[in-house]
């Protein structure tokens, strides 16, 4: 054999065995968690909670949450999928930004089904109709009777995906004709709609829990099939006659395509363990989040349901964001 010929396989033998070795040594250094939301919003808030929880079934490896929020998380989605395929940047995305924004999005920079593979589901988290403190609205009956009164005085504030959905079905289903206002983050929104700048947002409900608990908002109904464990009394939106169950988002951890099989394995076990945990079940509840635990192949199945879901809320409501 050509001694050019040994060399060769003695190199790629060693790089076989580097790779190897890299894998079980998995992470060796932090891992970044993209998430297209701002510090302190309803997906920052459980990320962090989970990945405190991650680093005890860890022993101690370091994950960073890196929020790049804008475009209704469509900045932090691109940014993970054209990550490097190596396990050491993931993204934390719900059905509602990787499906919902293909949708709605006229393009969208990324190819969620071929650009992303999920590595496990994490929690359910619904949103709620929100008004200011001052808004005399008790019901969801009351605020429409409020809003028509104004005419095209009145306003609502989305930030995500999920909240102009929710706005769309329930403005063209009362017969309103308001006014939107787009903000970059959900905090923006729930300022305004707390000085009474805008008449109603729909906010994920792990945010607007919180606020409630402030009394910089109240809420009147969620847009979950089955009302909140966190605040029963607060009825659905589909029970009141505004189908917005189909649009829930489901949250998941995703990496890159391309991510060797040993580490999105090692990834979905911690994920799992982590999501399944009683400290993490517990704070969601208690928070106006839903636990939920499944692994790629149900990640899978959810975003098929919900690009199928979205593509629907899209022709039915008419929504292009360019």
């Amino acid at each position: 054999m050509k001694l050019a010929r040994i060399v060769a396989i003695l190199i790629a033998v060693s790089a076989g065995l580097t790779s190897v070795r890299a894998q079980d040594n998995y992470p060796d250094k932090p891992v970044r968690i993209m998430l297209g939301f701002a510090a302190g919003s309803g997906a920052d808030i459980p990320a962090r909670f989970l990945l405190e929880q991650l680093r005890q079934i860890t022993n101690g490896a370091t994950f960073i949450v890196d929020n790049r929020p804008g475009a209704s998380g469509n900045i932090a989605v691109d940014a993970g999928a054209k990550a490097k395929p190596d396990g050491y940047t993931l993204l934390l995305a719900s059905t509602a930004t990787t499906a919902g924004n293909t949708a709605l999005y006229k393009p969208v920079p990324f190819d969620v089904k071929k650009e992303l593979v999920p590595i496990a589901a994490l929690h359910e988290n619904g949103f709620a109709l929100a008004i200011g403190p001052d808004n005399p609205s008790k019901t969801v009956a009351e605020l429409t009777q409020y809003l028509k009164a104004k005419g095209k005085r009145a306003t609502y504030g989305w930030a995500t995906t999920v909240g102009l959905a929710g706005s769309v079905a329930y403005t063209t289903g009362a017969g309103l004709d308001m006014t939107p206002v787009a903000y970059k983050i959900t905090p923006d929104a729930v300022r305004d709609l707390s000085a009474g700048q805008i008449d109603f947002a729909f906010v994920d409900t792990l945010y607007a829990s919180g606020q409630e608990r402030q009394g910089k908002v109240k809420l009147l109904a969620v847009t979950t099939a089955t009302p909140n464990p966190a605040m029963p009394n607060v009825p659905t939106m589909d029970s009141l006659g505004y189908r917005t169950s189909d649009t829930t988002p489901i949250w998941a951890m995703w990496a890159p395509a391309g991510t060797p099989k040993p580490i999105l394995d090692k990834l979905a076990n911690w994920f799992m363990q982590a999501a399944g945990s009683k400290a993490y079940a517990d704070f969601l509840l208690n928070n106006g989040g839903v636990p939920v635990k499944g692994d790629a192949a149900f990640m899978t199945k959810k975003l098929d349901e919900a690009i199928t879901a979205w593509n629907k809320v899209a022709e039915v409501a008419k929504i292009d964001i360019k």
